[in-house]
């Protein structure tokens, strides 16, 4: 990313250059520029979005080794990558939940280290005649192409969403803290020591509709281990039941859901299961 600066250079200047151009030749009419912005809490107006382009190939290496993928999107929390989609089917794109251990594991497992950087951004030269006395927030975003990194900047009014998703994953009809026992007892019945993994990631399908069986699991992170098949054991059982992933309108839908799952020394066992939906047609 040798010319990100310089080129993310530019583009401020020309920005700033407007917008401290246009303040000289109005300042004598402060008052008549002002935004007139007419807050609610609770619902978001944009006031300065910015969309530009540069050249970069670091990620080059990713599409070479996954010629499927077309684009990686990243949702940025201040400098934080907090939500990642990578389109990786024509029809479809995965989604990965950058706070959720298994997702961050998902994806360095399939991609290797992903290359991004919110921009670092102070454009209050566009906004510092305002005196705004209601919360106010940067939206940054960028969008990976082999060759390019589109970013996408916006300030808005109202609180920061940390939710960037479609509605919340499948339930289980139960508590997985009572899964994990099962799987910690299965093993100490079989008196298991030296495994090559304590923590793995599976992954399984739970269709729309209620008291769904999970289908299609599978360890996706971690080695195959008698920790793995008892897991998948225990999970997949079909007396486990799921209410299927929600989107925040309050319909259901089929979904991908991904349970990180760690060992501990003292053989007892945690399971950490997806929190947003991650539809498999979307």
């Amino acid at each position: 990313m040798r010319n990100y600066k310089l080129q993310f250079f530019f583009i401020l200047m020309n920005v700033f250059v407007w917008t401290r151009s246009y303040a000289q030749d109005q300042r004598h009419k402060e008052e008549t520029i002002k935004m007139d912005i007419n807050y609610k809490p609770g619902v978001s107006t944009s006031l300065i979005y910015l969309n530009f382009k540069i050249l970069d190939t670091a990620n080059n290496h990713i599409f070479k080794l996954h010629p499927e993928i077309r684009y990686i999107a990243v949702s940025f929390i201040q400098d934080r990558p907090e939500v990642i989609w990578v389109r990786d089917n024509p029809d479809s794109r995965s989604y990965y939940d950058m706070s959720f251990k298994g997702d961050s594991l998902d994806i360095l497992n399939k991609y290797g280290t992903i290359h991004f950087r919110a921009p670092e951004i102070s454009l209050h030269q566009l906004i510092r005649n305002q005196k705004f006395n209601f919360p106010t927030h940067w939206e940054i975003g960028e969008t990976i192409y082999k060759d390019s990194i589109v970013y996408s900047l916006g300030y808005s009014t109202g609180e920061q969403t940390e939710v960037v998703a479609n509605g919340m994953a499948a339930r289980l009809h139960g508590q997985y803290k009572d899964l994990a026992k099962q799987i910690a007892d299965e093993l100490q019945k079989k008196n298991i020591s030296n495994l090559p993994d304590s923590i793995i990631v599976l992954q399984g399908i739970i269709e729309k509709g209620n008291d769904r069986s999970i289908e299609e699991l599978k360890l996706i992170v971690g080695k195959q281990s008698a920790f793995s098949d008892t897991a998948l054991q225990v999970i997949g059982n079909d007396q486990n039941k799921w209410h299927a992933a929600t989107y925040f309108s309050g319909v259901t839908g089929a979904s991908i859901i991904k349970f990180y799952i760690e060992l501990r020394a003292d053989g007892t066992v945690t399971i950490l299961p997806s929190k947003y939906m991650d539809a498999k047609n979307l």
